[in-house]
């Protein structure tokens, strides 16, 4: 009886894998019928209306860039990686320990939310300068202008969702006489999390987008500089598969936090799908 029992367990465990697998690659077919209809128009405008290659190349020619050039594609784009990733890590582990002390402190959190929201609206092009110039002009500053671009999303929204849990539950674990601890491990802190992963795709793209635009303003690797070098010399094919490695790149990172919230938060119907 009970090997049989198991065989249908696993059996029933293999059809939802299965499903689940269906599931993924159906809901990729919105996108990919998005990007044939994009890169078909494009093709058409590039070649049947006679664009100019300067002002809309064609994406055969931005493929053979790519095919032509490799390593330094490749090579920008490990640097621009390490920079958006270290400083998205950074970014992410400062805001979760300030979120958590500002929602410990009522008072200072008072004093420092409006603070957080004038931050997430600065343009980082105003503060990327003046990094570089603090920091100066290697990675170290890169690193730190991504970090500050996911620092305020992320701390912004992981405060807002350690205060979204449910007020009867709550009331609960007061009735139960449970610590500030015990709240916070076990019904604060999951409840933020949609909130937090919510944070952290918007802040896993924008930490590439502020390295790229650091390194606009003063560096020797990196796709920033890639781009900003074939502008120099109207090297538009190369500019655009510059743009398609850093977009690259930000799918990489947002793909990697979505696989992570499905994981730690299968039961939110933010993941449903």
């Amino acid at each position: 009886m009970k090997g049989g029992a198991n065989a249908t367990s696993q059996g029933s465990a293999t059809k939802t894998a299965k499903a689940k697998a269906r599931s993924s690659v159906i809901g990729l077919w919105p996108a990919l019928l998005v990007a044939i209809i994009v890169v078909s128009l494009w093709y058409v405008a590039a070649n049947w209306w006679g664009l100019p290659k300067y002002i809309l190349p064609s994406p055969e020619l931005i493929l053979q860039e790519a095919i032509d050039n490799p390593d330094s594609l490749l090579r920008n784009g490990w640097v621009t990686l390490v920079e958006a990733a270290v400083g998205f890590t950074i970014g992410v582990v400062a805001a979760v320990f300030v979120a958590l002390l500002l929602d410990s402190w009522r008072f200072l959190e008072k004093g420092m939310s409006p603070y957080l929201v004038i931050g997430l609206n600065i343009p980082i092009v105003a503060i990327a300068p003046a990094v570089i110039i603090w920091f100066g002009f290697g990675m170290a500053s890169k690193v730190v202008v991504a970090a500050i671009l996911t620092f305020f999303p992320v701390v912004i929204y992981t405060l807002k969702g350690l205060k979204a849990a449910d007020r009867r539950e709550v009331d609960l674990f007061s009735v139960l006489s449970a610590s500030r601890f015990q709240e916070l491990i076990k019904l604060r802190m999951p409840s933020s999390l949609p909130f937090f992963f919510a944070a952290l795709r918007v802040a896993s793209a924008a930490s590439v987008l502020a390295a790229v635009v650091a390194e606009f303003i003063q560096a020797n690797a990196g796709i920033g500089y890639l781009i900003l070098t074939a502008a120099y010399t109207n090297d538009t094919p190369r500019i655009w598969a510059a743009v398609a490695v850093s977009a690259a790149i930000a799918l990489v990172f947002y793909g990697i936090v979505t696989w992570v919230e499905r994981r730690a938060i299968p039961w939110h119907s933010s993941v449903g799908g």
